[in-house]
């Protein structure tokens, strides 16, 4: 993305990414691209028990009333946000995911499509309640157009997007160092070590994976 374009329009703005557009991608400091070579991965906590803290993460977008989590690797930290306190996040030791009875203590279960329909209801109220009347015309006007087009991302695809970011970790060179899924936003948002981001529609991500990586 250019410079130009990104004067004219945020990089992902409150309606996800630009019209037309499955993926973008952000170049990061340059000084931090040119030592990737110098800076070989090291493993972290999380990388020691990568496969069960993911399952945990694809669990918690699944099965519980978690709407987005953010996967720190360096820092083995899990970030998530959820249905039942929509306005906070929390912040969870990722190794920690990994005890049924620590899942079963921070979140709490709920249908999938329950969790999309809340989602989809408490935009709405929102949107269309008291503070409709400060959103200028345009905006009005954008907020419908969302409201009306958005949808639920299917369920089935969620363990291929987290598997594909197990998959972007194990690279020896340019790295994962964080992600984040949003199924608010249906958006994956994916760093790596070179401080370079892309930021995929969740649906395309991993054909967007495969495609990178092979």
């Amino acid at each position: 993305m250019s410079d130009e374009n990104l004067i004219g329009e945020a990089i992902v703005g409150a309606f996800g990414l630009p019209p037309g557009r499955e993926h973008v991608s952000i170049k990061g400091d340059p000084s931090l691209r040119e030592t990737v070579a110098l800076r070989p991965r090291q493993e972290s906590r999380l990388d020691l028990h990568a496969s069960e803290v993911l399952a945990a993460c694809e669990w918690l977008l699944k099965e519980s009333g978690c709407y987005g989590v953010y996967i720190g690797f360096n820092s083995s930290e899990v970030r998530t946000e959820s249905v039942f306190n929509p306005f906070n996040y929390e912040i969870h030791d990722a190794l920690a995911l990994t005890r049924k009875d620590y899942l079963e203590q921070h979140f709490v279960q709920a249908p999938y499509l329950k969790k999309m329909s809340i989602i989809r209801k408490v935009r709405q109220s929102v949107q269309t309640g008291d503070l409709r009347k400060y959103l200028p015309g345009h905006w009005r006007r954008l907020t419908d157009q969302d409201r009306k087009s958005w949808r639920a991302l299917d369920k089935k695809k969620i363990g291929r997007i987290i598997s594909s970011l197990g998959r972007l970790r194990e690279i020896e060179g340019f790295y994962l160092r964080n992600a984040a899924v949003s199924l608010s936003q249906n958006i994956v948002r994916a760093s790596f070590n070179c401080d370079g981001t892309y930021i995929v529609a969740a649906e395309c991500f991993p054909d967007f994976v495969d495609k990178i990586t092979c």
